[in-house]
């Protein structure tokens, strides 16, 4: 027996064991954008496979005739051998190891994805629920990280929601929700009242009713709840960007939080077209997430997503990586390699840091674009390409034009849809969250308590004006984890000074309150005074070699690794700065 899941098979509309007792278990299967349901028999084991002989058939290439075998009361998985492998949770189970498994765990059999879904009580209870939805006992984050890397795989959305509602109210709203949520969904809990889902395979024009069906049925039950949601990959395709966008959410936007609405929208619209996309804008607003979030949103997202750093390839290896060569068209090349182009037909290729590109590619490159043929290097025959282009430049290119650096007839054939991406400054609504969610998912990878902020460490994050943007925010608020352990991050782990008034300049208004992934701030004590003591140590001699260090690591960030670039930003040659690099233990870019 298949078929689709309906909205009722979401939330049940029902709690009666005798009832819960009637349905059987099922598998969830997740292929090529649809969900099919199989409802499986009290014979066990259960073998998954592409053969007509297996109980479960999945008919995909993927799959192995015979791949896996599967026993719902035993709660484990044997993978029989399989060409593409077993993945539990993420982890490869190799041939014949017997692995455990629980209902709403992904469970990935090549590329398609499974989720065991078992009637009330058939599979066992959980510590706080009674088996009707998976509760999460790693943080959520951590998980939500596993479920953005399958769904990049197989293309299947999901929804993350967040939940609140008042303390006294709590038990009854958990009971409600267990209630409600199918096995395959996740429910967390990291602070009462303050509830996390994860709901697999549901996508944008399901996600609001579900949620919405939620809400209803917890103010039946006289709770008021508030709820933001976020839907990958419509609103994000990392942990982080989902987190924050369903804490904005729950929480109410600012006006400054309302300058990305338009780029959002604009790459929602052009998505399903092929037309060229150019994004621009400073080293680490996010250029790189947005390009392969188009990717996602597109018809192409099941095909491949090849990205390429202009600046990071010599000009002499770049040709051959882009275009590709024929065997002997060098020294050292001995047999025929496709190019990058190629490798991404029926897809998207992603070409970073365009305006890095030397003229002579350039103009081949334009020949590409024109013809939408590819001739590798050395090759006498030209070979059709069916590929979206999309580039990603912190230059100005007409500038670049001007200089004489950058081709404008290329310009104007890579332009077809120019999106901005403004900085984070100017996008001050977005810092708490995106604070926060950075925080919860470094706690939960390293398995600490749930993070937490002095209200001194919110105020200097909102008053920098993080010239490395998204990329910098990350950085510091990881370091501030560490160096903060178990206790509250302050501004001095994070490496800012305290604003003399607390709030970020140009607010009209105190930011809303910070989305909490976890409990809200606790007292700690203070940070120290900016001056001259914030900087490590207090020696001339180690707050020089401090400023020296973070001068460099700026460089690094704001040129992409590249170290010609950074030496010639800093002044100085680049054996010199190599030389500074190895004393102070920056770990060199390894190349490919």
């Amino acid at each position: 027996m298949a078929g689709t899941a309906s909205d009722d098979e979401i939330t049940r509309t029902s709690a009666d064991p005798a009832a819960a007792a009637e349905r059987p278990w099922a598998l969830l299967v997740a292929v090529d954008g649809r969900v099919i349901t199989h409802a499986l028999t009290t014979r066990v084991p259960i073998t998954i496979g592409r053969s007509s002989r297996c109980d479960v058939v999945i008919e995909h290439g993927s799959v192995s005739r015979h791949h896996t075998t599967l026993d719902p009361l035993a709660r484990t998985i044997t993978d029989a051998g399989s060409r593409n492998g077993t993945r539990v949770r993420g982890e490869l189970v190799s041939p014949g190891e017997v692995a455990p498994v629980e209902p709403g765990e992904p469970i990935e059999v090549g590329d398609v994805s499974l989720t065991l879904h078992g009637p009330t009580g058939a599979l066992g209870a959980r510590p706080i629920d009674t088996g009707s939805c998976a509760t999460e006992h790693r943080p959520l984050e951590v998980r939500l990280v596993e479920e953005c890397a399958r769904s990049a795989r197989n293309g299947a959305p999901f929804t993350y929601a967040r939940l609140h509602v008042a303390p006294p109210r709590t038990a009854v709203a958990r009971e409600v929700l267990v209630e409600s949520l199918r096995t395959s969904d996740v429910l967390s809990e990291p602070v009462p009242g303050q509830f996390q889902l994860l709901l697999p395979d549901l996508g944008d024009e399901r996600a609001l009713p579900v949620t919405r069906r939620l809400v209803q049925r917890l103010e039946a039950a006289g709770v008021a709840a508030d709820a933001g949601i976020a839907v990958y990959p419509t609103d994000g395709i990392t942990a982080v960007q989902l987190a924050a966008r369903g804490a904005e959410r729950l929480h109410g936007r600012g006006r400054a939080a309302a300058a990305m609405d338009p780029v959002r929208t604009l790459a929602s619209q052009v998505a399903a077209g092929d037309v060229s996309v150019l994004f621009t804008g400073e080293t680490g607003v996010g250029k790189e997430l947005f390009a392969e979030q188009l990717h996602r949103l597109s018809p192409r997202r099941r095909r491949p997503f090849i990205k390429l750093n202009c600046a990071a390839i010599p000009e002499t290896l770049l040709e051959s990586e882009l275009f590709g060569h024929a065997r002997g068209a060098f020294t050292g090349a001995e047999q025929a390699r496709a190019g990058l182009i190629e490798a991404a037909d029926g897809g998207t290729l992603f070409l970073d840091e365009i305006g890095e590109l030397a003229l002579r590619l350039q103009a081949t490159l334009l020949r590409v674009l024109e013809e939408r043929l590819v001739r590798p290097v050395g090759a006498t025959a030209a070979r059709p390409i069916d590929v979206r282009f999309v580039y990603a430049t912190n230059r100005s290119l007409p500038q670049e034009i001007e200089a004489g650096r950058f081709r404008q007839d290329l310009y104007y054939r890579i332009s077809g849809v120019a999106i901005a991406i403004p900085p984070l400054r100017e996008r001050r609504g977005e810092l708490d969250h995106l604070a926060w969610s950075f925080a919860a998912l470094a706690r939960g990878r390293a398995g600490r308590a749930a993070a937490t902020f002095t209200d001194e460490a919110m105020a200097a994050i909102r008053a920098h004006d993080w010239p490395g943007n998204v990329r910098e925010l990350r950085n510091a608020v990881e370091r501030a984890v560490l160096l903060a352990g178990d206790g509250a991050i302050t501004a001095r782990h994070l490496g800012l000074a305290v604003p003399a008034e607390g709030r970020a300049p140009g607010l009209e208004a105190p930011p809303p309150a910070p989305p909490p992934l976890a409990p809200a701030p606790t007292a700690a004590p203070a940070a120290e005074p900016a001056g001259r003591d914030t900087l490590p140590g207090h020696r001339l001699h180690d707050a020089i070699a401090a400023l020296e260090r973070a001068r460099i690591v700026d460089a690094l960030e704001r040129c992409g690794g590249n170290q010609t670039r950074a030496a010639r930003m800093l002044g100085v040659a680049r054996n010199t700065l190599i030389a500074r690099m190895e004393k102070f233990g920056l770990r060199r870019p390894q190349k490919d």
